[in-house]
């Protein structure tokens, strides 16, 4: 490992002298040094004891040496894995970065605005799991022109069995499909583990796969994509008998729609934690 990174650091410096892409005053994540450019975790409150410094999002910190992201300068802590163990930060990045409970940027989380420096809140600190770079805590907004307004959705609550979609759903995935262009949505097989009633099971829930393939995280402009579909089956949600809807880590349902998008907590990671794909269920005899 420390070979590849030594490798990594010297064909960046040849590149910057020969192609002039790597300034001095470039930041080196992983050196010990919080540096313009990173965003840094401390070992200890006041951003005191050994520093780690980041410059991309970091979806798991990891649990074990050596194979962890530790802190690196000298003081109280250094060479410990940062995972869990974080009390401060400091974000010298020019947007805002979030800290999550969970890996996967699941769960319980704080944002840091710009130049921020400031302790863990209580329930993060010493309970640190991931961050994510220009990320404020909440859904991003919708980029671009909005999707059109999707017609009424008239066919009644039924139950049918997966892979079969209900007459609802079928209806709410020809629209996703025609009128925002996402097309890669699915009821699924059935899952024998899911009660028979359950949105999947009864043909009454979509997975709509937004990054490159299930399992894999989504770059910007997919996440991007993911929220302009998720907010638009928000917007529409009486309109095409939408129950509830999760995507990136965040839940929104008609029952509490007066709480915006919550924190979701029924599972975490690339998939459980709804980052890949965005979940779609219908309003259905069931319920839940």
């Amino acid at each position: 490992m420390v070979k590849r990174f030594a490798f990594a650091a010297l064909t960046g410096a040849l590149l910057g002298v020969f192609f002039g892409t790597a300034p001095a005053s470039a930041a080196t994540a992983r050196n010990g040094v919080c540096e313009s450019g990173e965003f840094c975790l401390y070992y200890n409150s006041d951003q005191q004891g050994s520093l780690s410094d980041f410059d991309t999002s970091i979806s798991d910190y990891g649990d074990s040496q050596p194979s962890c992201y530790d802190f690196k300068s000298a003081g109280n802590g250094q060479g410990v894995c940062v995972k869990n163990n974080a009390a401060s930060v400091w974000n010298r990045t020019s947007s805002s970065v979030t800290v999550y409970f969970n890996s996967g940027f699941g769960g319980t989380n704080q944002a840091f605005a710009a130049g921020a420096k400031d302790d863990l809140k209580a329930g993060l600190k010493n309970e640190n799991a991931s961050h994510r770079l220009a990320d404020n805590g909440d859904p991003d907004p919708e980029p671009g022109d909005p999707y059109p307004t999707p017609p009424e959705n008239t066919n009644p609550s039924q139950a049918v069995r997966a892979p079969q979609a209900s007459a609802r759903t079928a209806f709410v995935r020809t629209q996703i499909a025609d009128l925002t262009g996402e097309r890669q949505c699915y009821v699924g097989d059935y899952r024998p583990g899911e009660p028979s009633t359950s949105n999947h099971n009864t043909g009454n829930a979509l997975d709509c796969t937004i990054s490159d393939a299930i399992g894999r995280y989504p770059n910007a402009t997919q996440r991007a994509q993911g929220w302009k579909l998720a907010n638009w089956l928000k917007q529409y949600a009486i309109r095409l008998d939408v129950r509830y809807v999760i995507w990136d880590g965040k839940i929104w349902s008609v029952a509490r729609a007066s709480e915006g998008w919550r924190t979701y907590t029924g599972g975490s990671g690339v998939t459980a934690g709804h980052y890949d794909h965005v979940h779609v269920s219908m309003q259905n005899p069931y319920g839940d």
